[in-house]
């Protein structure tokens, strides 16, 4: 049986994580009966001071799924943190890892999923680090969208090629080839699409201000002014 291990490393404390929610997708294409699978939680592994149980996890893996949301174009802070760990923690133990599997799930706002790609040549980077084979990324464009309006019609067939790039995830860990294949890139195409990004990430920016007991127009207000 393959232990899978499934690395979620969204730095949300509060609110849903879209990224674990892709992780939990990705497992459900995994029969129990075939694979051992466990979860592990970056940020929780941080604030518990669990983190070297996290590595011992990731230690015994025959492949490992890191799904996080992309922050400033690149990794979250405590993700890069968590893998550099990682990696001082295998070059010291000396661990095995010729036939270890990483795969990375990145999602973002923008509906364009290129806009991943420079995050998972970290992936990869750190895959080639600790002597793993990276396999490929599952690139999203509007990630928190695949599931705010999974149900709208212009949604649907990104939907369906979300779940399709899960089961190709799962069909690869059957395979026992380790070899680097083309990542699979989802987006939502349609005519707008930057328009609605921008008009519900306003809502959004609005909604939070809101709740933090300021109004629209505190939004534009300049913390300072440059004298000329």
């Amino acid at each position: 049986m393959k232990n899978v291990v499934f690395v979620s490393a969204s730095p949300k404390i509060n609110e849903k994580s879209v990224s674990t929610h892709f992780l939990q997708m990705a497992g459900s294409e995994l029969d129990e009966t075939e694979f051992n699978k466990t979860f592990v939680d970056v940020r929780k592994s941080i604030s518990s001071h669990s983190v070297s149980e996290a590595f011992e996890t990731l230690a015994k893996a025959d492949a490992i799924i890191i799904s996080f949301p992309l922050y400033v174009f690149c990794l979250p802070g405590i993700l890069t943190r968590f893998l550099q760990d990682y990696y001082n923690y295998h070059t010291k133990s000396g661990i095995a890892t010729n036939h270890l599997k990483v795969y990375a799930i990145v999602n973002c706002g923008f509906p364009e999923p290129e806009i991943n790609l420079e995050a998972v040549r970290v992936i990869k980077s750190f895959s080639q680090h600790i002597n793993a084979t990276f396999q490929f990324g599952i690139l999203i464009g509007g990630g928190p969208m695949m599931f705010a309006a999974k149900d709208a019609p212009f949604m649907k067939k990104a939907v369906q090629k979300l779940k399709g790039a899960f089961s190709s995830l799962a069909t690869d860990l059957k395979d026992n080839n380790v070899a680097e294949l083309d990542s699979i890139k989802i987006g939502f195409d349609f005519p707008f699409a930057r328009r609605l990004y921008f008009f519900m990430g306003n809502r959004g920016w609005i909604s939070m201000a809101r709740k933090n007991g300021l109004q629209k127009k505190d939004l534009y207000k300049q913390p300072y002014r440059l004298k000329e």
